[in-house]
Order: C-alpha cells, then structure tokens, then sequence
C-alpha cells in the first residue's frame, strides 16, 4: 500500500475502522445502491418447511414477511412462472393455493420483496412434492372452453357469416407415474355447431380432435415406449419423416447394447375425428407399417439403422393430395452415421431402394429405383462447415412421405463463423433434375451461391447484410422446346434499433433478374419495408409498412404493391378488460393500367372478464368481435363490402384431480 493508504488504515486510528467499513459497504451494496440481501432472514417459507417432501397435488405456500412491505412490488416466482399476481396476501406475508396441479419432483420459490424504507429483501426456497405415498405422480388436468358468438348485424356482401355459432373444447391430460413406469392420455374433444353448413375437418357435432395415450418405462439399463393414438414417426429423410397418423409405435431400447428397435403401423388416410378406431386395424392396403433397428458401434461413435416400410394408400385425405388411383409401395433404408471427434467430424450416409405402383389398376407394375445422400460436417469453436451429396432417382418414391422431389441429383457447401461482434455464412450449391437424361425433357440446372453477414458490434443496432446469386439454366433440349438461360442477383440489407419497448426495423432488398436468352425478358424488384414495434407488459404495438416495385425491362411496365398493416393488442384494469385490433392494407398498381386493385381486412374484438375463478374454476366474459373486408378492383369495377359485427360470450374451466 502507498502511505496515504497507510495513513488511514494504520495511523488514523480513530478513523480506520469506520472508513474501513464504508469501503467494504460501497464494493458489496447492491446496484440501486440500498443495502439489501439474497438471503434475508425476514422472509421465512411457513408451508411447506424448506427442504421437505410434501404429499400433495395442490401445496398450499405460506410465507412471512417480518417488516413492513410494499404489496405492489412483491415478486414471487415459482419454478420460474411470476405468480405474484394470483398470490392472497395475509397479514404479515402471503398465500398461494395453486389452481392448476403442481407436478411431483423438485421446486424453488424465489421471494422478493421491498421494505417500506426501500431496502430490498430476497430469498430463495427449496422443497419437493409427490402427489400420492403409492404414487409419484397420479392427476388428470383438464379445461373446458366455451365460446358463443350472436350476430348483431351484417352487410349484405358477408354471406358467408353465420347467424350464431357455438364452440366446446375440453382439452385433457392424464398421468401416473412411479419409479420407472409412466402412463400418459391427452385428448381433444370438440364441440362445434352453427346455423351454416361446417366444412371438413370442422363439422356439426361432437368429434374427437385428437387423443394419444402412452406407456413408458425409463430404467437404468432398458427404455420402453408403447403409442396409441395420433402418433409422429421419424425414420429418415428418404423414408418417412414427420408422418402424422393415427396408428400405434412401439420402441425398445437397451442402453447396455446400444440399440433401439422400433415398429409401428399406421393409418394411411388422414383421420380425424372418432373415425377409424385404434387406426392399428386393417391391412397393408390401406396401413402404414414399418421397423427399424438401430445399433451403436465402438462406444456409441458409429450408429447402422436398418428401416423397413411398406403399405398403400386407397384415396386422399383431408391435407393429403394424391392422384391416380390405389397406391402400393414398399422402401429398405440403410443409414450409417459417424462421431469420432466430438462433434467435430460428423459423417451421415443414406441408401434407400423403394418399390411403388402410383395405380395398382393400371397395366403398369410397380416401379423400382434408388437414392442415396452423404453429409459430411462439424463444429469447431466458432467455426461450422457441411457438405452434403444427395441423388433421387426418377422413380423413387415412397407411400406416406409426398415431400420427396425424385428425379434430382445435386450437392450443397456450407460453412459459417460466429464471433460476439459479428458473424458470417456462406453457401453453394448446385442441383439438376432429369438425373438419367431422358431424351424427352431437358436437364435443367439450378445454381446458387449465398453470402450472409450480421454485425453486432452496438447491442441496440444489429445489421445484416446478405448478397444471393442464382442461376437456372437447361442443356439437351428436345426439339421445339425453347432454353432458359436465368441469372439473378439479389442483395438484402437490414438494421435494427432496440431500446426498451421499443423495436425499429428496416429492411431493404434489390434483385435483378437477366435473363440471357433470345427472349430478353428482365425483370428488376425493388422492397421497402418498416416494421415498428413496441411491447409492454399490458400494451403492444406492431405496424409494418412496405413498398414492392417489379419492373418488367421488356414491357418498361412496373407494378406497385404497397401493404400496410397492424396489429395492436392490450389490457386494462388488471387484464379484466382485453382489446385487440388487426388490419391489412393492400393497394396494386401497373402503371399501364391493367392493375388497380384495393383491399382492406380487418378485424377487432373487446372482451371483458366478469368474474376471475368464480366458484374456483369459472371465468366467464362478455364482448365485441367484429370484422371488415373490402376489396375493391377498379379494373373491373368491382366493389365488396363485407361487414359482421357479433356479440362473444366465452368462459374457461380449468379443473383437475
């Protein structure tokens, strides 16, 4: 120490200490600069008592506060869900009663609170629960929705609105669960009807939405999982992936072995409703089935699955298009992934053989083909990288996976670097289709390189700017069929200003499209867009503006689409009162004329809560929906107006046991 240092800490006796003290107070004062503390012994947890297990679904928290405190500024926060707002305040502390059922296992309660002298007060609490001795977890959480709309007027033009409409939802999860073993139920159980003819999915009457039921087992050595109901399979890209069914998926799992085997069938066609049954019934006509097995090599660094599927499909389905008539297919997948260096290299091979008959009516039979992808990527620091290969033969297809593009070959680079300040991507790639050149059509190929770059060096004022080259060509044409020849640049910049509730973007694209032919048909884009926002707890405001300007170089006609539009939503009176508006506004013009078109759409709606868990459970309100569509085309001299105004009657009603 220096010996002005000395002097007070050593010489200056009668003052050392307490500067001593002011020092030490300044370096560990809070940041408001009002001492207070995380650990405060004013705030003690009644019920349940820290660190203990409680059995109960619905713990009833009790906490003292030993100095006077101010109510509006009471935080408490409880498996971190703010629940200060729902909290009975008691004298000398507060009481929670939790509607909802608490789920067994582990919990923290956060309290903060302020003294009337501006002292803050924190303490943090521990305690776990279990719902029943005999079980961990045992409850069925349900809420009921009521909705009734009454039409109070409408234009002429709204022919499509109903005179009254009525909606029910009970939305159910069921649980029990001990040690190892869980079972789980969740459904959807619907209610609709109105004056008017419904549409599919949406009838007339009671329907099931959805429901799923589940059985696990997690142990230390083997996992289990049995699925009936509306189930999600995920095999591979090739194969399926996404499938939406309602069927039945079993999986096993050993983690001593490494491997995992999976089987399940499903319904074809889109189910909806109590149609259908289990959706395990039936035949491989109109079913889904399939099994996989997946094992782990040298230590779990090399995985080999092997998935089998095959089935047929009768008809379409609500959200599934086809054509054609009966479908069959069959697929055998193989998928090696490798691991070696933790994330730094990551290999992934695929190879699929299918066999499909688009009409099992026709004289063809059915059709076989391949496909096979590679990808090869890592993470190192701030570094990423991928390269990928992928070939769809010209007939692979297969039954329940409609997003395949067949008849496609091509590869992609990737590679990024991200740093606090700012980061950059770029990527090139380069597809063709017509894979086995087919003398009737040419080949036609796509290319495109992109660069994007974001700085982040000023927090409240993030940029981005990215450049974008594509190209579409064709080679081998047949006679009479004219070539493409495309280039198009595209460069997007972008910024924005964040300050508190506040959040000012702005974006900006430029885009030329050459086109290198005989034709000569260019075409020049140009976008504005503002998008202005501003968020509060009980109010947010978010309007958006653009301008897009197309100039087609040939013709020297352009064509303006402004579009405005709004979306503001809030809350008053401790969220009794809730409002909210929407709207877009479009206007097109081409300045020859043959373009002039206007189109408002709107909507609103006020609701006011009457009662906040009237006998425990009852929230019921009152209010306004309303909406307004015009269009107006000036081309044609065409105008709608269409206007409905309805009175909203609504509750909910959580309830569980």
């Amino acid at each position: 120490m220096g010996k002005g240092a000395f002097f007070i800490l050593g010489e200056g006796r009668g003052w050392s200490l307490p500067i001593l003290c002011l020092m030490i107070s300044i370096l560990f004062a809070p940041a408001h600069g009002l001492p207070g503390s995380t650990d405060d012994p004013l705030i003690q947890l009644l019920t349940p008592l820290e660190g203990t297990e409680v059995i109960s679904k619905k713990p009833a928290i009790r906490c003292s506060i030993s100095t006077p405190f101010d109510p509006q500024k009471l935080l408490v926060i409880l498996d971190g869900t703010d629940i200060s707002g729902i909290l009975d305040l008691i004298p000398g502390g507060f009481e929670y009663r939790p509607t909802m059922i608490l789920p067994s296992g582990h919990h923290t309660l956060i309290v903060t609170a302020y003294a009337m002298d501006g002292r803050e007060l924190r303490r943090e609490f521990a305690f776990s629960t279990r719902h029943y001795k005999s079980a961990e977890e045992a409850y069925s959480s349900n809420e009921i929705t009521v909705l009734y709309e009454k039409l109070l007027g409408k234009s002429d033009d709204a022919t499509n609105q109903p005179s009254w409409k009525t909606e029910s939802n009970l939305a159910s999860e069921s649980k029990l669960k001990e040690k190892e073993w869980e079972l789980s139920f969740k459904t959807n159980l619907r209610y609709f009807e109105r004056n008017l003819p419904a549409t599919d999915p949406t009838n007339n009457g009671l329907n099931l939405a959805n429901y799923l039921f589940q059985g696990k087992y997690n142990g230390n050595r083997l996992n289990f999982l049995s699925e009936i109901g509306d189930v999600q399979i995920n095999e591979t890209p090739n194969t399926v992936q996404g499938l939406a069914r309602r069927g039945g998926n079993l999986v096993f799992q050993s983690k001593d072995l490494h491997l995992q085997l999976r089987t399940f069938a499903v319904r074809s066609e889109q189910v909806i409703g109590f149609k259908g049954g289990l959706g395990i019934e039936g035949t491989k006509d109109d079913h889904i089935m399939g099994f996989s097995g997946d094992v782990g090599l040298i230590s779990d660094k090399v995985r080999f699955r092997t998935i089998y599927i095959t089935g047929g499909e009768e008809s379409g389905s609500f959200g599934i298009s086809t054509t054609g008539g009966e479908k069959r297919g069959d697929v055998l997948g193989f998928l090696l992934t490798t691991d070696f260096l933790k994330q730094r290299l990551t290999t992934e091979a695929e190879l699929d053989f299918s066999r499909f008959d688009a009409d099992t009516k026709d004289e063809f039979s059915r059709e076989e083909d391949k496909a096979y992808r590679l990808k090869v990527g890592g993470v190192s620091g701030n570094y990423t990288y991928e390269g990928f290969y992928e070939y769809m033969g010209p007939d692979y297809e297969v039954i329940g996976n409609q997003g395949l593009q067949k008849n496609r070959e091509g590869f992609t680079l990737k590679t990024g670097a991200s740093f606090p300040i700012h980061s950059i991507n770029l990527s090139f790639s380069r597809y063709n289709d017509n894979v086995e050149n087919d003398d009737l059509y040419p080949v036609t190929y796509t290319t495109q390189g992109t660069v994007d770059y974001s700085l982040n060096k000023i927090k409240a004022l993030p940029i981005g700017l990215s450049y974008q080259k594509s190209r579409i060509e064709t080679k081998d044409e047949p006679l009479e069929t004219l070539p493409i020849e495309t280039d198009t640049d595209t460069v997007t910049g972008k910024i924005n200003y964040i300050k508190g509730p506040w959040n000012l973007g702005f974006s900006t694209s430029y885009s030329l499209q050459n086109d290198r032919t005989s034709q000569d048909n260019d075409t020049t884009t140009v976008t504005y867009t503002l998008t202005p926002t501003y968020t509060q707890e009980h109010f947010s405001l978010s309007p958006s503006f653009s301008l897009n300007r197309t100039r087609n170089h040939l013709t020297r006609v352009y064509t303006d689409t402004y579009t405005t539009a709004l979306d503001l939503r809030g809350d008053i009176f401790r969220k009794k009162l809730t409002y909210g508006l929407a709207g877009t506004y479009n206007i097109i013009r081409a300045s020859d004329d043959t373009t002039k078109q206007d189109t408002l759409s709107t909507n609103f709606n006020i609701s006011y809560l009457l009662f906040k868990n009237l006998w425990g459970f009852l929230n019921p309100s009152i209010g306004i929906r309303g909406l307004y569509n015009r269009t107006n085309d000036k081309v044609l001299g065409q105008t709608t107006n269409e206007l409905a105004l309805f009175l909203v009657i609504q509750t909910t009603m959580p309830f569980s046991f």
